[in-house]
């Protein structure tokens, strides 16, 4: 599933790209819709700037606080990703890049994310309680909270 996700993105993505940019070209004509390709990587570099500047700053709050910015570095890697996509040309990653960057859609893709984190940190432990290893096939009898004397050999 993982492999298609990926082929489908490498594949399809570029070539829905240059289908829509033929048809805003066909619409506006090509020097235009190259000036809104440039305008929009421009306008999406100096929003993401800025929202980064905001991110940072909540994460500072967070540690002089004391507490973990785990939402805040969510929203940093989000926003990092939204300018990386402004940055590609084409009208369909500007849409996703803008999606990822703005605050009040931001903290949708935000909750999908650490929905999803939730739920995979509660299958791991789950696995370890169950299975008293990490390891899928670990080893037999072994207590990991045994400590063991070695000596390092050179």
């Amino acid at each position: 599933m993982g492999c298609l996700l990926i082929l489908l993105v490498i594949v399809g993505l570029p070539t829905a790209e240059i289908m829509v940019m033929g048809k805003v070209a066909a619409q506006i004509g090509f020097g235009d819709m190259v000036v809104l390709l440039i305008l929009s990587a421009v306008f999406g570099s100096y929003l993401a700037k800025h929202q980064g500047k905001v991110v940072f700053v909540r994460i500072q709050q967070c540690l002089l606080e004391g507490r973990l910015p785990t939402v805040e570095m969510v929203d940093g890697f989000l926003v990092f990703l939204g300018g990386l996509l402004f940055v590609f040309p084409g009208f369909i990653s500007d849409i996703f890049g803008l999606i990822l960057i703005f605050p009040l859609t931001r903290w949708l893709v935000r909750a999908c994310v650490l929905t999803g984190f939730k739920q995979r940190t509660q299958k791991s432990q789950t696995f370890e309680r169950s299975t008293g290893s990490s390891e899928p096939n670990g080893p037999e009898g072994l207590d990991k909270r045994q400590a063991v004397d070695a000596e390092v050999v050179e």
